[in-house]
């Protein structure tokens, strides 16, 4: 029965997702390779792109560090208040490409962490995330701000390294006054960056254009025609479903897995 409603469904959206995944690989990814510019208008910040990508392997910091993307607020479009600090909330999971999907595990317990403007740690782990907030750093005295923070990835022997692949992590920005939890501005929508480790630049840009499709709720990759749905209600109970392209527009149900609704 599920694979019949689910089916049903797929055949009511998928022509959606696939203009999506077509337009998302016709898009120019450079775009998401510049620094994070948010604003600030209100109680609200926004942002240039809630989608970003680097490559680990800067000349200062090895094969497994960046510290891109930068951060540098456009004063322009909305200053932030002087003197308060810019900080992240992590949110989520670490992600990892493996190469047709994302997944929610990773070959060798690889872990990201930001290294934060007063040099504390946060970390972004396939099991979850820290609690803690990170700071950015100090807005300026005419409302902006332009850093670059430490990204670095490390394996399961705590150890700088990382299996080929692409990871993503996300964290929402927010305001506060100094040596304050409180936030006075925030970004309702996640930042997600994806991070290169190792793959050639076409594989890459295939993990990016899936990633865009996330947090639509579904990705779909053209190379293998592998769409997955993180979230499917069928008969009271939700699902994480992944379909197989076939001919005239149709999906053929290969997995459905049972998950516990946490919304």
């Amino acid at each position: 029965m599920i694979n019949k409603w689910i089916l049903i469904f797929m055949i009511a959206v998928s022509g959606g997702v696939i203009s999506t995944a077509i337009a998302a690989e016709d898009d120019d990814h450079g775009l998401h390779a510049e620094d994070i510019q948010p604003w600030r208008n209100g109680a609200e910040i926004f942002v240039n792109s809630t989608l970003f990508e680097t490559d680990f392997g800067d000349l200062s910091g090895g094969p497994f560090a960046t510290d891109d993307p930068g951060i540098d607020v456009n004063v322009q479009q909305g200053a932030f208040t002087p003197a308060n600090w810019l900080r992240f909330q992590p949110v989520g999971r670490l992600l990892y490409w493996n190469g047709t999907q994302w997944s929610e595990t990773t070959p060798n317990g690889e872990r990201i962490e930001i290294t934060d403007a007063l040099n504390n740690t946060i970390s972004f782990r396939a099991d979850g995330v820290d609690e803690i907030a990170g700071i950015i750093g100090e807005i300026d005295s005419n409302g902006g701000l332009h850093t670059h923070l430490s990204f670095k990835i490390f394996d399961a022997s705590n150890t700088p390294n990382g299996s080929s692949g692409a990871y993503r992590i996300q964290f929402r920005l927010f305001e506060s006054a100094p040596q304050s939890n409180t936030s006075v501005s925030i970004a309702t929508s996640p930042i997600a960056i994806v991070l290169n480790r190792g793959l050639a630049s076409e594989n890459f840009e295939s993990a990016v254009t899936a990633a865009a499709d996330l947090d639509d709720n579904a990705a779909f990759v053209a190379e293998s025609g592998l769409l997955t749905i993180q979230r499917v209600k069928a008969f009271g109970t939700y699902y994480r479903v992944k379909l197989q392209y076939t001919e005239n527009n149709q999906f053929q149900l290969i997995e459905a897995e049972e998950i516990i609704d946490d919304h």
